[in-house]
C-alpha cells in the first residue's frame, strides 16, 4: 500500500472516529437542550464568556466560526432569556461588550460539570497511556482547526 492510500485509509478512520466520539456528548447535550432549550452553539458561546466575558460580536463570531449577523440573532435570544447582558464599552461607545448573567453562568457550570463527568466515565476502561495520547491528539487537532480559522478569516478580510 503506498502512503497516499495510507493516508487516506488513515484519514477515513480518524474522521469517522470523530463523528462517533462527537454523538457519545449527545446524551448530556440533549438534557440541557430540554432543560435550558439553548442549542448546541448557544451553549458554545456562552462557553465562551465564561472563558472570557466582555467579549465582542466580531470576537464571539470568530471563536464560534460564524459570521456577525448570526451572532447577534444568537445574542438575541440569549439576552430575552436572561443568560447574558450588552453593554457599552466603556473605552469605545460604538462598541458592545457582551457579559454573563447569573443564569448563564450557572448552565455553563452545568453543563461543563455533567460533560467532564460523562467524559471521564467513557475513558474509564482507558489506560493512562491511551489517555494521554489522547489528549496530545485533540489538543493538536483543536491547533490544526484554529490555524485553519485564521488562515480563512485571513482570506475573507486580508486586512486581518
Amino acid at each position: 500500500m503506498n502512503r497516499t492510500s495510507q493516508r487516506s485509509q488513515n484519514l477515513e478512520r480518524a474522521i469517522t472516529a470523530l463523528f462517533r466520539a462527537s454523538a457519545l456528548l449527545d446524551p448530556v447535550r440533549l438534557a440541557l437542550w430540554d432543560r435550558e432549550r439553548l442549542t448546541v452553539t448557544q451553549l458554545r458561546l456562552l462557553g465562551h464568556l465564561a472563558e472570557q466575558e466582555g467579549l465582542s460580536n466580531a470576537e464571539l463570531a470568530e471563536r464560534l466560526y460564524v459570521t456577525r449577523p448570526s451572532v447577534s440573532a444568537l445574542l438575541e435570544r440569549l439576552e430575552r432569556g436572561g443568560f447574558i447582558r450588552r453593554e457599552i464599552a466603556p473605552n469605545d461607545r460604538r462598541a458592545i461588550c457582551i457579559w454573563l448573567e447569573p443564569r448563564g453562568r450557572a448552565v455553563v457550570e452545568s453543563l461543563r460539570e455533567e460533560l467532564r463527568s460523562y467524559a471521564a466515565g467513557l475513558m474509564d476502561s482507558m489506560s493512562e497511556g491511551e489517555i494521554a495520547a489522547f489528549a496530545v491528539a485533540v489538543e493538536r487537532f483543536v491547533e490544526s482547526g484554529r490555524l485553519r480559522r485564521q488562515r480563512d478569516l485571513a482570506l475573507e478580510d486580508p486586512d486581518c
